[in-house]
């Protein structure tokens, strides 16, 4: 009698625990389908923050907590070392995309969200961090943390407050003037300039002068000649070139002589880069090349 009343109370005992058990796998199971569920739904929906928070505040309630995919943690991981490789605001690009694609496979992962968020403010995309920064303190990750978060939270605030300056300041400033062409401003600035060349005269006393005058879009050669010489002293022979751009051939400076062998096929003058000089090429009919030295005479 005895051990069939033993046998009773170990039945109804058994009994009892797989009503209190069964009653809390099924509690279980159903956070888990209607977590799965909230997940899908953000997956078609990805801005919505008010869905974020509802998840991660029924994560909180879950014995055990749910755990993370391992896809989830391939694009965290991916996302951190892209982070770590940034240096300047576009770089995180990449970062961003990774730990986006990881919140929406686990959006209640408290570091992925701080993460996240520290990345979009990296990214100067400040509105945004500071919303995911409040949805990192939603998954209560401790008294310290949440101290840290609060205070990135003014970070953040700064640093939008200097770039809206800046963006202020930069669209106060006048708007640059056209470039202006290198060449049209290098003529412009040599204008009227003279520039000169002295050379012995074989077999006579004194020198002559070579000159080039710029004017406007002309080069104006001439020579003067010492007194002594067949010319009368002084004289200036003009000759006026059109530039044609920094380097003007005239293939007319020179007509083939009959008494002599050699000739100037054609004359190249090149303008200096800084318009201190400019050098004359002559090409001669032999397939010689030799450069003369015009210096600005100031």
């Amino acid at each position: 009698m005895k051990a069939r009343t033993t046998f009773i109370g170990l039945m109804l005992f058994l009994s009892l625990i797989c009503a209190i058990a069964i009653p809390a796998h099924a509690q279980t199971t159903s956070a888990q389908q209607t977590l799965q569920q909230y997940v899908a739904e953000l997956q078609s929906n990805p801005n919505d923050t008010a869905l974020r928070g509802k998840i991660i505040a029924m994560a909180q309630t879950m014995k055990p907590a749910p755990a993370i995919p391992e896809e989830a943690r391939r694009h965290y991981v991916l996302g951190k070392t892209f982070f770590e490789g940034a240096k300047k605001p576009e770089d995180f690009n990449d970062a961003i995309a990774e730990f986006k694609s990881a919140l929406l496979l686990a959006p209640w992962w408290p570091e992925a969200n701080r993460d996240y968020a520290l990345t979009l403010e990296a990214a100067e995309h400040f509105d945004e961090a500071a919303a995911y920064v409040k949805l990192y303190m939603a998954t209560n990750p401790g008294d310290e943390r949440l101290r840290a978060a609060q205070d990135e939270l003014y970070k953040i605030e700064a640093r939008q407050r200097l770039a809206s300056k800046a963006r202020e300041e930069s669209a106060a400033q006048p708007a640059p003037a056209p470039p202006q062409d290198s060449f049209e401003a290098l003529l412009k600035e040599i204008d009227g300039r003279r520039y000169v060349r002295k050379e012995g005269i074989a077999n006579a006393p004194g020198t002559i002068t070579f000159v080039i005058d710029v004017s406007g879009r002309f080069l104006v050669f001439g020579e003067i000649l010492p007194s002594g010489h067949s010319y009368p002293a002084g004289y200036q022979e003009n000759r006026r070139i059109e530039i044609l751009g920094r380097e003007t051939t005239d293939t007319d400076y020179s007509r083939p002589n009959p008494y002599i062998k050699e000739w100037v096929m054609s004359t190249t003058y090149i303008i200096n880069e800084d318009g201190e000089s400019i050098t004359q090429r002559l090409r001669w009919n032999d397939g010689d090349t030799r450069e003369k030295n015009f210096e600005w005479q100031r």
